[in-house]
């Protein structure tokens, strides 16, 4: 289905995704005023790349061609364009990484508290009378020592997964090229 929307450059191999735009500041957030060299990548455009990143399997190379209906070619503004958009995909990835991170060290600790909530409840069960109290005490620790590993599980299996899928989907908009088709 994808390859109707977005067709293979006949010579790099790669899908095409192609932006038509009016000028070059369509490209950037109509309500950032910084100067031109700082401006933020407009969050429709990245919505919409990312949508077409979600139709393209992750295998598959990129190349953004923008379209500009309504300028002439400037060498300057098309850097300083790429320029943009590696910092804003770069940015998003260093995020990325960042959340893998707190994951990981989340997990740590979920692990840590559940099997000394685990080691208690083994402990207590020798030391304590019997008592209803006392078996309630034992049994809620276990209960909280599993509820702490499933969650250590839960988000190893099912939140790194999302994590680690969009972060190879923002390395491949790093490695994917933009390239700039005017008309008159």
């Amino acid at each position: 289905m994808y390859d109707n929307l977005y067709p293979k450059n006949p010579k790099t191999g790669n899908r095409m995704i192609e932006i038509s735009l009016v000028n070059y500041n369509d490209f950037f957030h109509e309500w950032d005023n910084s100067i031109f060299k700082k401006r933020d990548v407009h969050p429709e455009l990245t919505e919409f790349l990312d949508q077409c990143s979600e139709e393209i399997p992750l295998k598959e190379k990129m190349e953004i061609i923008l379209s500009l209906q309504n300028e002439t070619k400037n060498l300057d503004k098309e850097n300083t364009l790429k320029e943009s958009y590696k910092n804003y995909y770069s940015l998003y990835y260093k995020i990325e990484n960042r959340k893998m991170k707190g994951l990981y060290k989340s997990t740590i600790i979920l692990i840590v508290i559940g099997f000394c909530f685990m080691l208690s409840s083994i402990m207590l069960t020798d030391q304590l009378p019997e008592s209803v109290l006392s078996e309630v005490l034992v049994e809620g620790l276990t209960i909280g020592a599993w509820v702490f590993i499933w969650e250590a599980l839960h988000f190893m299996v099912f939140e790194r997964r999302e994590l680690f899928l969009r972060r190879k989907e923002l390395k491949r908009f790093l490695k994917t090229p933009l390239f700039f088709k005017y008309k008159k």
